[in-house]
């Protein structure tokens, strides 16, 4: 009969095996802190209200929709919100996988500017090792009823 070092090592050798694996496949995402540094980068340029600002932190994807000029209108709305004074950490609210694209993670950072507090959601795609913006939406009173802050959203 096995000890039970020798089980706990055979338990942790498999676990780091099937980590290594997930890891490989996509499963296991960024850490918490490339998505820290990644935001804490991201949200002042955010705060410059330019679209084009943002195309070295944007997927295909994200970057071939911020230039059409419904997009640009979105911005104008955004730059109601004025000059960011302060953001806190990004807390993580969502992951999952897509095959073949990778994994994608959800985080909302509580922001405050110059004519009030946002909510920044923003869906990073982590793939190769790198994270880049796929979707961004910002929840502001400032944009319509206080009350209805939730549904007061401009995404893009």
């Amino acid at each position: 009969m096995p000890s039970t070092s020798s089980f706990q090592r055979a338990r942790l050798v498999g676990l780091l095996m099937l980590a290594a694996c997930l890891a490989a496949c996509g499963v296991i995402g960024p850490s918490k802190e490339a998505v820290e540094k990644f935001s804490t980068e991201v949200v002042p340029v955010i705060a410059e209200w330019r679209a084009d600002a943002l195309k070295p932190y944007g997927t295909e994807e994200f970057n071939s929709t911020i230039g059409s000029a419904d997009q640009q209108r979105k911005f104008i709305v955004f730059s109601k919100l004025g000059e960011l004074s302060s953001f806190e950490p990004p807390s993580t609210t969502g992951y999952f996988t897509s095959t073949g694209k990778g994994t994608f993670v959800t985080v909302d950072i509580n922001a405050k500017f110059a004519r009030g507090p946002a909510v920044i959601r923003m869906v990073l795609r982590s793939s190769g090792g790198e994270l880049k913006l796929n979707a961004l939406n910002i929840r502001s009173p400032t944009f319509g009823d206080p009350s209805a802050q939730p549904n007061a959203v401009q995404q893009i």
